[in-house]
């Protein structure tokens, strides 16, 4: 007994032999895709990654903030009570000096990870701020001592 012809194909099943494509260079791919690297005979592509926010650049700039924003209102209350004026010195003074320390760490972070952490900008910007509200501080220190005077 013959077998019943199996008719057209069903679901484009059986598929005609298909070339399989070859890789082409990273000019035709965007984004750009690094040329492949053969490792034990196998072409191996690494992806280019993001690279990653430095978070001593962010706690920089967010100590820096918290520091003028403490030193503001000191600058004020020491007028009136030098202890406040030695309360809000103290507090932006410790904010200012971690801000700082901060922002130079994240800077020489940022420089040797050649190019895998971001954040410079955060980072001079955290510095900049640091040294604003080191200014600050020292300002209220001084309105506090001539108000102890």
């Amino acid at each position: 007994m013959q077998p019943a012809h199996p008719g057209p194909p069903v679901h484009g099943y059986p598929q005609p032999y298909q070339q399989v494509p070859q890789f082409q260079p990273a000019a035709y791919y965007w984004p750009p895709v690094p040329a492949p690297v053969v490792i034990d005979g196998f072409q191996i592509v690494q992806p280019r990654l993001r690279p990653i926010p430095s978070g001593p650049a962010i706690g920089s700039l967010v100590a820096g903030i918290g520091a003028v924003l403490g030193a503001l209102p000191g600058m004020l209350f020491a007028i009136v009570t030098p202890w406040a004026g030695v309360t809000f010195f103290m507090s932006s003074a410790l904010f200012g000096i971690g801000a700082l320390f901060l922002a130079l760490h994240a800077r020489k972070q940022i420089r040797g990870a050649n190019g895998g952490i971001s954040g410079k900008g955060v980072a001079l910007t955290g510095l900049i701020v640091a040294i604003v509200a080191l200014s600050f501080a020292a300002i209220t220190a001084l309105i506090t001592t001539a108000n102890f005077l």
